[in-house]
């Protein structure tokens, strides 16, 4: 009986054990496949959006800004900060795609080496998005291109996003800058996964020895 019970505790703190892993999996899991905005000036907690690079095509790179729901972009004298290529000019980047589409616009200045409120000195800070419809003044998605010599998405290792505090084309009561670095994968850590072999084995080992004295408690009656 002694040897059922503590079959029973290990399936219990396995059982634990999965669901804290799963919970841990779900804490580390990061939707954004690029750069998470997460950090922002004015002291709002969980990320406001995200940004992603890829390659599309040679010596060119595509962006796309994409805000979590109560934040947009900012269009009418915003910056769209990075950092990793170098030699960009203001003609590198083409037509920027707004709202998938709908409407189109463009940068009409570029800065290298600008402060981007707290966050540091960024080598380049594309900004002033022209061309919008009337009375619109944010976005929740932008997307553009930028094709240089040698670009490749891999140079590119942080941004800044001047953002406003509402979803849609209005930019809300506040705007801020957000900071976003590399997102973490959605794999288990290492670690991780050696604990939950180890629960495992355990588990085996528990269930061996409960054979083995009903086995052996058999024998005894006998």
């Amino acid at each position: 009986m002694r040897a059922v019970s503590h079959a029973r505790c290990a399936l219990g703190a396995l059982a634990i054990l999965a669901c804290s892993l799963g919970s841990a999996a779900s804490a580390y899991a990061s939707s954004c496949s690029g750069f998470s905005l997460s950090d922002n000036n004015l002291g709002l907690s969980g990320p406001v959006g995200c940004v992603t690079v890829s390659n599309s095509g040679p010596n060119q790179v595509t962006v796309t800004i994409t805000m979590n729901a109560g934040f947009s972009i900012k269009l009418n004298g915003a910056d769209e900060a990075f950092n990793g290529p170098s030699g960009l000019t203001l003609s590198d980047a083409g037509t920027i795609s707004i709202e998938s589409g709908l409407y189109t616009g463009s940068f009409t200045k570029l800065r290298d080496n600008q402060n981007i409120a707290g966050f540091g000195r960024f080598a380049f800070d594309y900004a002033d998005i022209k061309n919008q419809p009337g009375g619109i003044v944010s976005a929740d998605v932008i997307s553009y291109t930028l094709m240089a010599s040698g670009l490749t998405a891999s140079q590119f290792t942080s941004f800044a996003v001047h953002f406003c505090t509402a979803s849609g084309t209005n930019c809300g009561p506040m705007t801020g800058f957000a900071e976003g670095v590399r997102s973490t994968t959605t794999t288990p850590e290492p670690a991780t996964m050696v604990l939950l072999g180890t629960g495992l084995l355990g588990l085996v080992r528990v269930r061996r020895r409960s054979l083995w004295a009903n086995a052996s408690a058999r024998k005894s009656a006998t």
